[in-house]
C-alpha cells in the first residue's frame, strides 16, 4: 500500500478511529473519577562524605572519591532494608507488612547531587508525610547507630592495645631497676612510652568521634502533607487515553481493511480485472415509488447522466479502431447495477446519433422493458427458438436509432441456447444494422448464461458496485471468461456516493441467490413453463446470502465497538454527576460505591 492508500483507510475509517477514541478516553476518565485519592509525601536527605575510617584516623576520607555514584546508590538501597520499613510499620501503627510498605515507597537520588528523596503514598495526606518522615528518621538512625557501633569496636581495640603497651612499659621499667639504665633500654622505653601516648591520644578521639558520630545523612527537608493527591489525574489519563485510542483505533481501522475483503478504489478494480476503469457512476437517488429509470433521458442534467456521457465517450476512444460492436454488460454479483448501465449507455449513445440494440440475455430477471417502457411477450428466446422473427421481436422504444430486444419467456436450456451458433448468428444480423450491440445478461458468478454468450462478443464491460463487490468474486468471474476466451475490454464502478472519488468505500452483504427471484417469490413456486412475464422486483435483503466471514467479523466487532461506546458514555455521565455532587456536598460518593461493588 502507498502512503495515498494509508491515508484513504484513516478517512473512510475514522468513525472507527473517533470511537476508539472516545472508548479508551471514556474509560480513563471513568476510571480517574472512580479510583480513591493518593497522596504523596516526600522528605530528603542528604548523604555525608566521610565513612567510618574518619573515625579510626581522624582526618576525612570521601566515601565517594573514587566510585561516588556507586557509593551514593548504595546508601539509596540501604534506605529501603526492610528493617527499617519494619520499625516505621510500628511506630505508625500501620496495618500493613514491611513488605507492603516498601511497595508504596520510592527512593531515588536528586538528579548529579548527594541528595536522596524517600517518596512515601498514601490515601491520607498526613500518613504519607509520616510514612516519609519516619523512614528518613529510621535511615538516619540506623546509620548513626551502625557507625557508632563501628567506632566503638575501634575504640575498643585502641584500649585493649594501651592496656598492652602499659604492660611492656611496666615490665621495662622493673628491668631498668634491677639491671640498672643503659643506654639500649632507655631508647627502647621511649619508643614503648611514645607508643602509649600515640595510643592514649586516638583512644581519646574515638571517644569524642563515637559521641559526635551523626551517621551517613541527615534530614535537610522533611515531609509536608500535600493537600493535592498526585493520582488519579482525569486530565492526564484522557490526554494519555486518547494517544492510546488514537493508536487502537488506527489498528481497528487497518484490521477492518484486512477483514474487508470489498474492492475500495479504481486502482485495485483495475488490478483485479486487468482491464482500465472507463468510467464511475454516482449513486442516484430516486423520487418515491421510482426504482428504475433512463438517467440520460430522464434526468439529463444529473451529474450521473453526465458520468454515462463520459463512460460513452471513454468507450469510443477504447474502439477508436471501429473494431468492437458487439459489447456485453455483466457482473460477478447480482444487484452490482450492470442493468442500468447498460439501459442508460445504449439511451446515451443512441443521443450521440449511433445506432444501438439493447439486447437483454436475462431470462430470469429480465428487467430491460422497465427501462425503455416495452412489452416482454416477444423476445430474444422466440427468435432462436424459431417462434418469431428477429424483425417481429425488435422494439423502437421511440428513437429511431434504438431498438430493444427484451428477453422473451423462459427456455428450459438457458446456457445452451445462449451459446449456440444461432445466437452468433443473430448478434451477426444485428452488427449488420448497428453501430453498437449492448447485451443485457444476468450475473457471472449466478449463472451460466453470461459466460455461454460472452463468447460470441467482441468484449466484455464488468460493473462492479464501489464498496459492495468483493476481490475474490471479481477474480472468480475473470476466470469465468477467461475459459470461454472473452477479454474484458473496461470496467464501470457503478454507484459511488456524491462527493466520493474512486476510492470510494462501503460494505455490502453479497451473495448469488440469483434464482430465488424467479424460483423463490412469495406466491409459490414457479417453473420454466410458467409465464414468461417479468416476476415483481425482489428487495436485496431476500436474495441475498450470508456475508464473507471477514465482513461477519468486522460487523461483529463494529456492534460491540458500539454496545461498549454505549455502555461508557452512560457510566461516565454517571460518574461525573456523582463526582460533583460529592465534592458539592462534602461526601465520598464513589468510594463506598466502589468498595460495594468490589
Amino acid at each position: 500500500m502507498e502512503l495515498r492508500d494509508y491515508l484513504n483507510v484513516i478517512r473512510v475509517r475514522k468513525w472507527t478511529i473517533i470511537q476508539a477514541i472516545v472508548i479508551v478516553t471514556l474509560t480513563a476518565v471513568v476510571v480517574s473519577l472512580v479510583q480513591p485519592k493518593v497522596y504523596e509525601g516526600e522528605s530528603k536527605v542528604l548523604i555525608s562524605q566521610q565513612d567510618t575510617g574518619a573515625a579510626l584516623l581522624g582526618t576525612s576520607i570521601s566515601e565517594f572519591s573514587s566510585q561516588p555514584e556507586r557509593g551514593l546508590q548504595t546508601q539509596v538501597q540501604l534506605m529501603q532494608l526492610r528493617p527499617l520499613a519494619q520499625e516505621t510499620v510500628r511506630q505508625l501503627g500501620l496495618k500493613m507488612t514491611p513488605d507492603a510498605l516498601l511497595d508504596d515507597i520510592e527512593v531515588s537520588a536528586l538528579g548529579q547531587t548527594n541528595v536522596v528523596y524517600i517518596r512515601a503514598r498514601s490515601g491520607d495526606a498526613n500518613r504519607a508525610a509520616d510514612i516519609a518522615n519516619t523512614m528518613a528518621d529510621e535511615f538516619v538512625a540506623w546509620s548513626q547507630q551502625s557507625k557508632r557501633e563501628s567506632i566503638a569496636a575501634a575504640g575498643d581495640e585502641v584500649e585493649s592495645r594501651l592496656a598492652d603497651a602499659e604492660e611492656q612499659i611496666l615490665a621495662l621499667a622493673r628491668r631498668i631497676e634491677s639491671e640498672g639504665k643503659t643506654d639500649e633500654l632507655t631508647a627502647e622505653l621511649q619508643i614503648l612510652t611514645g607508643s602509649y601516648t600515640t595510643l592514649a591520644e586516638k583512644l581519646e578521639q574515638l571517644r569524642i568521634n563515637e559521641q559526635l558520630e551523626t551517621g551517613a545523612g541527615r534530614v535537610v527537608s522533611p515531609a509536608i502533607a500535600e493537600s493535592e493527591p498526585v493520582a488519579p489525574s482525569p486530565l492526564r489519563n484522557a490526554v494519555l487515553g486518547v494517544a492510546v485510542g488514537l493508536v487502537l483505533g488506527l489498528a481497528m481501522a487497518f484490521l477492518y481493511e484486512y477483514l474487508d475483503d470489498s474492492l475500495k478504489s479504481t486502482e485495485e478494480v483495475e488490478r483485479v480485472f486487468g482491464a482500465p476503469v472507463l468510467g464511475t457512476i454516482p449513486l442516484e437517488k430516486f423520487e418515491k415509488g421510482e426504482t428504475r429509470r433512463l438517467t440520460v433521458l430522464q434526468a439529463p442534467t444529473s451529474s450521473a447522466a453526465e458520468a454515462y456521457r463520459v463512460l460513452r465517450n471513454s468507450l469510443e476512444f477504447v474502439n477508436f479502431e471501429h473494431e468492437l460492436k458487439t459489447i456485453v454488460l455483466t457482473s460477478a454479483a447480482p444487484a452490482e447495477g450492470k442493468s442500468t448501465v447498460a439501459a442508460n449507455l445504449a439511451a446515451s449513445l443512441s443521443q450521440a446519433g449511433k445506432k444501438v440494440v439493447v439486447l437483454s440475455c436475462d431470462f430470469r430477471r429480465p428487467t430491460t422493458e422497465e427501462f425503455f417502457g416495452v412489452n416482454n411477450l416477444i423476445g430474444l428466446s422466440d427468435v432462436l427458438l424459431g417462434t418469431h422473427t428477429l424483425k417481429s421481436a425488435l422494439q423502437r422504444p421511440g428513437d429511431d436509432s434504438l431498438l430493444v430486444l427484451t428477453s422473451g419467456k423462459m427456455p428450459p436450456n438457458p446456457a445452451e441456447l445462449l451459446g449456440s451458433t444461432k445466437m452468433q448468428a443473430l448478434l451477426a444480423e444485428l452488427e449488420e444494422w448497428a453501430d453498437w450491440v449492448i447485451v443485457d445478461t444476468p450475473p457471472l458468478l449466478a449463472v451460466a448464461d453470461p459466460a455461454s454468450v460472452a463468447r460470441w462478443a467482441d468484449g466484455v464491460l464488468m460493473v462492479t458496485q464501489a464498496g459492495r463487490s468483493t476481490r475474490d468474486s471479481a477474480k472468480k468471474a475473470v476466470e469465468l471468461l477467461d475459459k470461454v476466451g472473452a477479454r474484458v475490454m473496461g470496467v464501470v464502478v457503478w454507484g459511488l456516493e456524491q462527493g466520493k472519488s474512486g476510492q470510494g468505500y462501503g460494505y455490502y452483504a453479497g451473495g448469488y441467490g440469483y434464482y430465488a427471484s424467479y424460483y423463490g417469490v412469495t406466491t409459490g413456486k414457479r417453473t420454466p413453463s410458467d409465464s414468461a412475464q417479468p416476476t415483481a422486483m425482489l428487495t436485496q435483503s431476500e436474495w441475498a446470502s450470508e456475508p464473507t466471514a471477514g465482513r461477519r467479523a468486522a460487523a461483529i466487532l463494529g456492534r460491540v465497538l458500539a454496545g461498549v461506546l454505549g455502555f461508557l458514555i452512560v457510566a461516565a455521565i454517571l460518574t461525573v454527576l456523582a463526582h460533583f455532587v460529592g465534592e458539592y456536598l462534602g461526601v465520598d460518593v464513589l468510594g463506598p460505591l466502589m468498595s460495594a461493588l468490589q
